[in-house]
């Protein structure tokens, strides 16, 4: 309003001053008039589209925040509005973010943090994580710092790629590299641990870490045994896997379980790693108390009437064992188990009256 002189009440010009330096300041780059409390900086957050079948509350537990958390920084009223395609927020401490990795199944935090060169309670820090160990599927995660990948070539946080080859099972493989079959068949989508074909290419989740070497073998010494009770040849099923698994690749009659193959194998039809026989014979014995011997390089166990009696079962280079056992006079089933993994293959079983 306008008075009858031409001047503007003071109450006018205060309004006009305000709305003009309003219009000014909004106008100018990188300037806001919010506090600074509620711009943190961008680099603090990762975003994260809603997909169908989301919830808050998923989300905010996948990410290792309170769902209060989150809808204050997304200005989010009702838990239970939000929709598919929408963005939101997810702040990530002040470390702020190199990259944004998306968990795999079978990943571990100490594998993603070596793939990335960056200390794992670093990213727990970053991602607010209160247990190490509680990584989900799907679940995206901060990286601090500035370092790209640690790895070179086609290498995948938590795990590597692996070509089968002719005489691969997923048991052996998986024993390989320390994982289970059960998570290989979930990072490839198979559904018959049976079905693999020499030339498939498998992902093997984990963070795998290639095992020390062997240590130097030093045979032991091993007591020597009073020649046994005469036996008839042993039945052995030898099979291309260390757990017995399927049919036997070669079924023969062995006159002594006495075998040093070195790093090569049994039968041409054997892998020379990872493989395993199951020796069965009925000896008749006299009555009394008997020492059970083995020497073996990888794993053995010899069994008496289905009762274990040694048990070396294990990785490891050429060691001695024995056990003892009572016998009533007459027949009895003797069956002793063997497994080889890499390298050097041996065993040796023999028995002695005491």
């Amino acid at each position: 309003m306008v008075n009858k002189s031409g001047f503007r009440s003071p109450w006018q010009v205060g309004v006009a001053l305000f709305l003009a330096f309003t219009l000014l300041f909004a106008a100018m780059p990188g300037i806001s008039l919010a506090a600074p409390s509620e711009r943190p900086l961008a680099s603090n957050y990762i975003y994260y589209t809603v997909r169908t079948g989301d919830t808050l509350t998923r989300i905010a537990s996948r990410h290792g925040i309170s769902i209060t958390t989150l809808m204050q920084v997304n200005g989010i009223r009702n838990p239970n509005h939000i929709y598919v395609g929408q963005v939101l927020k997810i702040p990530t401490g002040p470390a702020g973010c190199a990259f944004s990795h998306t968990v795999r199944y079978g990943q571990t935090l100490s594998g993603i943090a070596a793939y990335y060169g960056v200390n794992m309670y670093r990213i727990a820090e970053a991602n607010r994580l209160d247990h190490l160990s509680r990584l989900y599927a799907g679940q995206v995660l901060c990286i601090p710092g500035t370092g790209g990948p640690v790895h070179p070539g086609p290498v995948d946080p938590g795990g590597l790629y692996y070509t089968v080859r002719a005489g691969d099972t997923l048991t052996a493989i998986a024993l390989r590299y320390g994982t289970t079959v059960y998570a290989i068949m979930s990072a490839n989508n198979i559904t018959h641990a049976n079905r693999i074909l020499a030339g498939q290419k498998l992902f093997i989740p984990g963070g795998y870490t290639p095992p020390p070497p062997k240590p130097p073998v030093h045979p032991q010494p091993t007591p020597t045994p009073q020649p046994p009770t005469a036996v008839g040849p042993w039945t052995g099923l030898y099979y291309n896997n260390v757990n017995f698994e399927g049919a036997p690749v070669v079924v023969r009659q062995d006159a002594a379980i006495n075998f040093d193959w070195g790093t090569g194998s049994p039968h041409p039809s054997i892998n020379p790693d990872f493989f395993s026989v199951l020796w069965t014979t009925t000896a008749n014995f006299r009555e009394g108390t008997y020492r059970f011997y083995a020497t073996s390089d990888d794993g053995v166990r010899v069994f008496v009437n289905d009762r274990l009696v040694v048990d070396g079962w294990g990785i490891h280079p050429a060691q001695g064992y024995f056990g003892d056992i009572y016998l009533s006079a007459g027949y009895h089933t003797v069956r002793v188990e063997y497994f080889e993994h890499t390298e050097r293959a041996l065993i040796q079983v023999n028995w002695a009256r005491l």
